[in-house]
């Protein structure tokens, strides 16, 4: 649960109680035989509460996993650059990925270590395997080299230069990306300038000229 659970939890909790205290001296004053108040605050905080954890959960899972996504794709020229590297120095494509494995702890190396591990002991086959890293982490640049791997090591054809230009087209996404939001900065300054700072300055040059004025009104 996170820190919005537990507060909302916890107002739930001290409404129960403060309306299991005044029912308690409510109690006392009624009849034996009179029945019961229900608290009304607490099980409408307590109903509020029920149906709120589970948005929040699903807020929670969806963020992780754009989180994740960025992740991805920040690790994903890295992986590449090795693969090129070891493909063009004869390696294998097994044999380059495993290399890209052990010497990165990233998020994307713990996958693709678990990937790999499942098509040597023969739990799937590699392109099944990598169409289920590409589904899992649903990252438009995985599903590519997924399926620029699956096509070049079933044809036999040059895999480096392809996963060379996937890593050019990537980080010229990535630099595209970072432009845009550098033009988005002096939008979002906008607001803070216009509500705050502007404001203060017109208050700072404003205010000694005025207050004379309004002292011998």
């Amino acid at each position: 649960m996170d820190a919005l659970g537990a507060v909302l939890a916890g107002t739930a909790g001290a409404a129960v109680f403060a309306d299991a205290f005044v029912l308690q001296g409510v109690g006392r004053a009624r009849a034996p035989d009179a029945a019961p108040v229900a608290p009304p605050r607490a099980a409408l905080l307590l109903e509020r509460l029920a149906l709120a954890l589970p948005a929040m959960d699903r807020a929670r899972a969806r963020e992780e996993a754009r989180v994740r996504r960025l992740k991805v794709m920040r690790q994903m020229p890295g992986l590449l650059d090795i693969l090129t590297l070891g493909l063009s120095a004869g390696l294998s494509f097994d044999a380059s990925l495993e290399l890209y494995c052990s010497r990165f702890d990233t998020e994307l190396a713990g996958v693709f270590r678990e990937v790999l591990l499942t098509w040597r002991i023969g739990v799937m086959g590699r392109e099944e395997a990598l169409e289920g890293v590409a589904e899992r982490l649903d990252v438009a640049a995985v599903r590519r080299f997924a399926a620029a791997v699956s096509e070049a090591l079933a044809f036999g054809s040059p895999l480096a230069r392809v996963l060379e230009q996937q890593a050019e087209v990537l980080r010229d996404e990535q630099r595209s990306e970072v432009e845009e939001e550098i033009e988005k900065v002096p939008v979002k300054m906008l607001i803070p300038l216009g509500t705050l700072i502007v404001p203060a300055m017109l208050l700072a040059i404003l205010g000694p000229l005025v207050a004379p004025a309004l002292g011998t009104a």
